[in-house]
């Protein structure tokens, strides 16, 4: 126990220790805001171990000893094969870094407290009685198809999460929003069929499903109780074609209980390859995957939506074929293409087959300073609604951002950037959040053009920043 002793000392004096291999059973190890570098396997058990520092394992971690939360301290995994933690007590760190080419596998749960950030590996959790356990305000950072976990997340606590899930090939993610969390929700991501089951009209929405995604799902698994919504992304990976309308608002939440796939809601944003799709609040939780409904269990047949500048206001037209129990139209703005607000409200016809005209009027576009964006919500009399797409508008005032042309534009092909002053950064960013890498080229009359090359099919949001302030514009890519 001496030559731990010592490692202790130097560490705690804010320098650095090595050792080719560390066990603390029965001894006492405390890294006081040094540095301690384990070249092999670290052992803890019978003994006590504590971490005010930054501890770097490049071997595996076994934990056989309880442990207290963690208020402080980094746990560094940076070995080259690959490495794993075990044992029979929850380790505990305020801050987690993964950067291991080969991976990381998970035997034993792990808890961090603040952060967790993936530089580099797949962290393995598919061992049922092992997770990777975030904390109640802590976040997860470089999530990508490189760096994700393949098995069970859990969280703790309330509010909105993004959990960094996939297959060990794609990240996966999906979106909680919860009021009530009361120990923890587990997620895993699965690619394939959570199972057939009867269509049944008795989820959050009445209208009955007619397919789901029988490729990938999202097992959501509260350890206590659970209160709040789930949001399912949909892009390019495990996504047959399940549906033959060209609407995307009969997209739903499908959630398999019972033996039955019920409909949990289809608050629709994004397109028919790429977007995700927000549930009711639900108290009630298992496999969760992308559903849809048939066209006809829409409220409202809505056969255009447009949006012009007239003098200094944004005039919105949109017309109807088919109105069925129809109550109203809401109106919602954005500045981002992602968080949007009612604006104004218009009656609806309620119940036609005849072709109806809508007119509305957004008196405060001409103070914007940059891309204002519209979307139409058509609630019908049960209050259940579909999502118009987004349409874009200019501000006449800004200038200095005239638009992305073409829009759509084709995969590999190259788009236009107009702007009034030079851009000095361009960034592409899907509906998952994640950024595209891109080439650009400036052009001397302060426009840019953004290569496409290697970006797929999808909806993305094109982010320009100039002298001026920061514009986002909505891009379909073909």
């Amino acid at each position: 126990m001496k030559a731990i002793y010592i490692v202790a000392v130097l560490a705690g004096l804010g320098g650095s220790a090595v050792a080719q291999g560390l066990s603390s059973t029965g001894g006492t190890v405390k890294v006081s805001g040094g540095i301690l570098q384990v070249k092999g396997d670290l052992q803890l058990g019978g003994g006590s171990f504590t971490n005010n520092g930054n501890v770097f394992v490049s071997g595996n971690l076994v934990n056989n000893q309880a442990m207290a939360e963690a208020d402080t301290g980094v746990l560094t995994l940076d070995g080259v094969a690959a490495q794993t933690l075990s044992g029979t007590q929850t380790y505990f760190t305020r801050f987690l870094t993964i950067n291991n080419p080969a991976g990381i596998v998970l035997d034993n749960s792990i808890k961090v407290g603040a952060r967790v950030n993936l530089v580099n590996g797949i962290v393995d959790a598919t061992n049922d009685l092992a997770a990777l356990v975030i904390g109640d305000t802590a976040s997860v950072l470089g999530v990508s198809d490189e760096r994700h976990v393949n098995g069970y997340v859990v969280k703790t606590g309330t509010g909105s999460f993004v959990y960094p899930v996939g297959d060990g090939v794609r990240y996966q993610p999906v979106t909680t929003e919860l009021t009530d969390n009361s120990a923890g929700m587990s997620v895993r991501y699965f690619a394939g069929d959570a199972g057939t089951g009867t269509f049944t009209t008795t989820g959050a929405s009445d209208i009955a499903l007619e397919a789901y995604n029988n490729q990938e799902y999202w097992d959501l698994a509260p350890k206590g109780t659970a209160t709040g919504k789930v949001i399912i992304t949909y892009d390019d990976y495990k996504n047959p074609t399940i549906t033959a309308s060209e609407n995307p608002n009969v997209f739903s939440v499908a959630h398999l209980t019972g033996g039955n796939w019920l409909n949990e809601g289809h608050n629709v944003t994004g397109t028919l390859t790429a977007g995700f799709v927000t549930s009711e609040v639900l108290s009630a939780w298992s496999p969760f995957t992308l559903g849809a409904i048939p066209e006809a269990g829409l409220p409202v047949t809505l056969v255009s939506f447009n949006a012009k500048a007239v003098e200094n206001n944004a005039l919105l037209e949109w017309q109807t074929t088919s109105e069925e129990n129809a109550s109203h139209f809401e109106i919602e703005r954005s500045l981002d293409a992602r968080s949007f607000q009612k604006i104004g409200t218009v009656a609806a016809a309620g119940n036609s087959n005849a072709l109806q005209r809508y007119y509305f009027t957004d008196r405060s576009f001409g103070g914007q300073l940059q891309t204002v964006y519209y979307r139409l919500r058509s609630v019908d009399l049960d209050g259940t609604f579909s999502l118009s797409r987004v349409v874009s508008l200019h501000p006449r005032d800004a200038g200095r951002f005239a638009g992305v042309y073409p829009n759509p534009a084709r995969k590999a092909g190259m788009v236009t950037v107009s702007s009034g002053a030079p851009a000095s950064e361009v960034g592409l960013w899907d509906m998952l959040g994640r950024q595209i890498p891109v080439r650009t080229l400036a052009v001397s009359d302060g426009s840019v053009q953004v290569s496409l090359n290697g970006v797929v099919s999808g909806l993305y949001l094109l982010k320009l920043t100039t002298s001026q302030g920061v514009v986002n514009h909505k891009l379909v890519v073909e």
